[in-house]
């Protein structure tokens, strides 16, 4: 069902166009309010949402998949300036294409892993590609996209990273400090001070099937202890 989109374009392309528009009539708009011909109460809200995103106010947080649709990322990024994040990712299978990513400072969010392949857009998604995530060099983090991959189960995905040969402090910082370095969240994810105490006791190795958390701080409650 497409309905629901009223005249919005449904290609890519489209979508796109749409995108540079908005942008290009924020742009415009700022000259406009710098050389004082317009005031800010002249401004349309969505104008003044694109005219944040231009300032690097808000970090867009963009949904894609598909290798063609990561180089329109880049093109975007750099001709607005924008700062942006790359979320999922899932059918890119050259390390070329993560490689780009890395080249232009645009961090992903991957994922999620051990879901379903049950579109299109995910016609190469296999755990392979993060082999070559990871030798891309590219910033990221992981994400279970709840309930796709349930949040609670988020941890086993590490598995994947750990089997390319990445360290287990470093897989963990994937779902911790890199991800809230990722967010721009300051004072979260790493167990030092001034920053808020989050962090799970485990019985055993945490990478140990048989092995179960004991206590759970959250920013500095407990929240689970058994």
């Amino acid at each position: 069902m497409t309905g629901w989109k009223g005249k919005r374009p449904s290609t890519r392309m489209g979508v796109v166009s749409i995108l540079r528009e908005n942008f290009i009539k924020a742009r415009k708009m700022q000259n406009l309010l710098k050389s004082e011909k317009k005031t800010i109460d002249e401004v349309d809200s969505n104008s003044e949402v694109y005219m944040d995103i231009l300032d690097q106010k808000h970090k867009v947080m963009v949904h894609l998949h598909k290798e063609d649709d990561v180089r329109i990322l880049v093109q975007l990024a750099n001709k607005f300036n924008l700062k942006v994040v790359a979320n999922h990712c899932l059918d890119v299978h050259r390390e070329e294409i993560f490689s780009a990513l890395k080249a232009n400072s645009i961090p992903i969010i991957y994922g999620p892993m051990d879901s379903f392949s049950n579109k299109d857009e995910l016609r190469h998604n296999n755990w392979r590609n993060a082999e070559l995530l990871l030798k891309s060099g590219a910033k990221f983090s992981l994400m279970s996209d709840h309930p796709v991959t349930l949040q609670r189960t988020m941890f086993f995905t590490l598995r994947h990273l750990l089997r390319f040969g990445l360290s287990r402090p470093s897989a963990i910082s994937k779902i911790t400090s890199e991800a809230a370095e990722i967010l721009g969240i300051p004072n979260i994810g790493q167990i030092r001070p001034g920053f808020k105490a989050s962090f799970i006791v485990w019985n055993g190795d945490p990478f140990s099937i048989p092995s179960y958390p004991i206590l759970v701080i959250g920013e500095g409650k407990v929240v689970f202890k058994d």
